[in-house]
């Protein structure tokens, strides 16, 4: 019979343990931020579109996902960084 300390210690083994400490961006989305301005900004180029066509990118749903998440750039508050 196992002690209930040794039945402890195999629950812990078999959990996954929840992370002490939270990612930390350490540039706080900056990075990110321009990365993202820069993608938005080649998609008002008609040859790169074009390329994406050819390369079929607009039929995976990920990449369609992605645009759709970049649609975010169309409020104000971000439109402002567009050029």
């Amino acid at each position: 019979m196992a002690s209930i300390k040794e039945e402890e210690e195999d629950d812990e083994a078999s959990t996954p343990s929840s992370p002490t400490t939270l990612y930390k961006d350490p540039d706080d989305g900056r990075q990110r931020f321009l990365l993202e301005l820069e993608f938005v900004q080649c998609l008002a180029n008609p040859t790169y579109i074009h390329y994406l066509a050819q390369n079929r990118y607009f039929e995976d749903e990920a990449f369609i996902g992605y645009l759709k998440y970049l649609q975010y750039w169309q409020q104000p508050e971000y439109l402002k960084f567009i050029m």
